[in-house]
């Protein structure tokens, strides 16, 4: 079984040597490894070219940003039977690419496989345990926690595109949606593939033994994480919401909207509502969280209602 590893990346040498180091000492070595750059980035080109005497590494230039672009880039010049996506700053142990490889061998019926991302971010480890994991409700709400999850491996609704591979065989001539908007992360795109991988009835499996560190790095688009940006916000839940209308029923997207526009769609967004009890908290940035919310949610609406499906 021939495995592709991939990992998009832009602007993080030290982050790439770091996870290209930990692809050197892989128990299971891939038998392809795809690294994508954008035309501005040289210094990705370079950290590359440090590693092709010792890893079958081959760099994939792509004239569009982001990681929509990448992903598809990757699926349509992948040569392997399983392509593994995992984030630049990401460090996958010795054992990583092993389960990866032996967990498709031994559930011949599943389609994708991802695990758990040990997130280290603001000095210190993300630590916790979660049962449910890779959840959506039938009105949408996601229930994540990819990456505390804990128990053995179990079917779910979606994975995490830190550590998530996909059987390709099966995954035929379906991409990510091009709609999603964005210029770097573009959130969501994992989402997109396992919802329409389960739209299917195929199978997918989250193994919490199949494990990274995320050590989360600086980002180079607006969005910034830790520094609240109305764009990247707004951007982040148009794509949720265009992901989800596509897949849910005639009532669960009904619920959908409501729920989108009021609450929020997770415990990170913010609806009228939400956005209301903590303006009247005097909470810095309710009402710009609250407004892009709801341009978010309006605008992944007519994505869904009247864009062109990519």
């Amino acid at each position: 079984m021939k495995h592709t590893v991939a990992i998009p990346t832009y602007r993080r040498p030290a982050e790439l040597r770091r996870v290209l180091n930990a692809m050197v000492m892989q128990e299971r070595p891939a038998n392809e490894l795809i690294v994508t750059m954008r035309l501005d980035d040289q210094e990705t080109e370079m950290v590359v070219e440090e590693f092709e005497s010792v890893l079958p590494i081959r760099l994939e230039t792509l004239k569009k940003p982001g990681v929509v672009e990448a992903i598809n880039r990757i699926l349509e010049v992948a040569d392997g039977d399983i392509v593994t996506f995992t984030d630049d700053d990401a460090v996958p142990p010795p054992d990583w690419a092993r389960q990866i490889v032996q967990g498709f061998i031994d559930v011949p019926d599943m389609v994708a496989l991802g695990g758990r991302d040990h997130i280290y971010q603001n000095d210190a480890w993300v630590d916790g345990e979660a049962s449910e994991v890779g959840i959506v409700r039938w009105y949408g709400r996601i229930i994540g926690n990819h990456h505390v999850g804990v128990g053995q491996r179990r079917d779910v609704d979606c994975l995490k595109g830190a550590n998530f591979s996909l059987r390709m065989q099966e995954l035929g001539n379906l991409r990510v949606d091009r709609r999603l908007r964005g210029t770097g992360a573009q959130w969501h795109w994992e989402l997109d593939l396992c919802l329409a991988l389960r739209a299917q009835g195929k199978r997918l499996a989250y193994d919490p033994s199949i494990l990274v560190d995320h050590i989360i790095a600086q980002r180079f688009d607006e969005d910034q994480r830790s520094n609240f940006n109305a764009q990247a916000y707004e951007n982040q839940i148009h794509n949720l919401t265009l992901v989800l209308l596509k897949y849910l029923s005639p009532v669960g997207r009904i619920f959908l909207l409501a729920y989108a526009l009021l609450i929020g769609l997770s415990s990170g967004y913010c609806g009228l509502l939400k956005g209301l009890l903590l303006w009247i908290l005097r909470r810095d940035g309710a009402l710009l969280k609250m407004s892009a919310s709801a341009r978010g949610v309006s605008a992944g609406w007519r994505s869904w209602r009247y864009g062109a499906v990519s």
